[in-house]
């Protein structure tokens, strides 16, 4: 300890000897030293107290040193990761402006994808309602045509019918007489019937009529069936073929059997139906119909061989 006096008395004595002594200030850390310290007058005194104050005061100049050299690198550090922070900051915010973009996109998104599955359910349901209404006029209109059709088949016969009073009152008025038809006709209604005593197959009876000025009978009505039935005692042809397709029965006027609409064919309660086509007599079927058959069976159609020989019933 004593050694540590004596030199301390010795710098003290060199600083004393020190008229015009100034503290260094060629390195920047000199400037944060104590300008009280640095008096080129320092008086100091002697003993244990001074020696003390001395020891203080430079253990104090160099650590302030260091500080001061670490706290400017410390300003960098710290500005460039207030940058980095900012940089940071920023990105985050970028983030979330982006997140936010997206969120409210798909919002709107689902949103429009909600209205337009509202708007196909609605044109769903129009759609059914317009096939509904479209499948309900179809209907109609199909019952309109038949309507239609069967309203001009009424005409057309009416006219016919028409034409033949028109006719006879003419004749009437010219002869002064209403006979309407010929010896050896019979008369139901504005028609004439003949019913024939020779026997022939079923194009030959249609030539006979053909000469007689008429045709094979065509029988539209269930009194005109009534008539005939009374006037024969065994079975006649009519005019009535499936010749030309089997299965489509046409009458000698070229009108088909499903537009007069009136049949009369044979049905027995153990079968077979008539017309059954039946091919045992003769290969080619039984493609002509006749008012009863050979067993008595007078009031009801049946379909024959066209070679059979038969009786017929023309009219005109």
């Amino acid at each position: 300890m004593q050694a540590i006096y004596e030199d301390v008395s010795f710098e003290l004595d060199k600083m004393d000897s020190r008229e015009n002594y100034h503290c260094s200030t060629e390195t920047e850390d000199d400037v944060y030293v104590n300008t009280e310290d640095c008096s080129p007058k320092l008086k100091m005194s002697t003993g244990p107290q001074a020696v003390d104050d001395v020891y203080v005061n430079r253990q104090q100049l160099h650590p302030k040193t260091k500080t001061c050299t670490a706290s400017s690198g410390c300003k960098v550090v710290i500005f460039v990761l207030g940058l980095l922070l900012l940089g940071a900051l920023a990105s985050l915010c970028a983030v979330g402006i982006l997140y936010h973009s997206k969120v409210v996109s798909t919002e709107i998104l689902r949103e429009r994808h909600d209205n337009a599955t509202s708007e196909l359910m609605v044109l769903k349901d129009n759609a059914t309602e317009t096939e509904r209404l479209y499948e309900e006029l179809k209907v109609k209109h199909h019952e309109f045509v038949s309507t239609y059709s069967k309203t001009e088949q009424l005409k057309e016969m009416l006219k016919a019918k028409y034409q033949q009073v028109h006719e006879c009152l003419s004749a009437c008025s010219a002869k002064q007489t209403c006979t309407l038809c010929e010896e050896g006709w019979k008369t139901l209604g504005l028609k004439c019937y003949y019913f024939s005593t020779d026997k022939l197959n079923w194009k030959q009876s249609k030539d006979y009529c053909v000469e007689k000025g008429g045709h094979l009978v065509i029988i539209t009505s269930q009194p005109e069936q009534d008539f005939v039935v009374s006037q024969i005692r065994e079975t006649h042809w009519i005019g009535l073929n499936d010749l030309e397709t089997e299965g489509q029965w046409m009458w000698v006027n070229n009108k088909t059997l499903k537009e007069t609409g009136v049949t009369f064919w044979y049905s027995a309660p153990e079968g077979p139906n008539e017309p059954d086509n039946w091919k045992i007599q003769d290969p080619s079927g039984e493609n002509c119909a006749a008012l009863g058959d050979e067993n008595g069976n007078i009031n009801k159609w049946f379909d024959a061989s066209c070679r059979t020989i038969k009786k017929c019933i023309c009219e005109k």
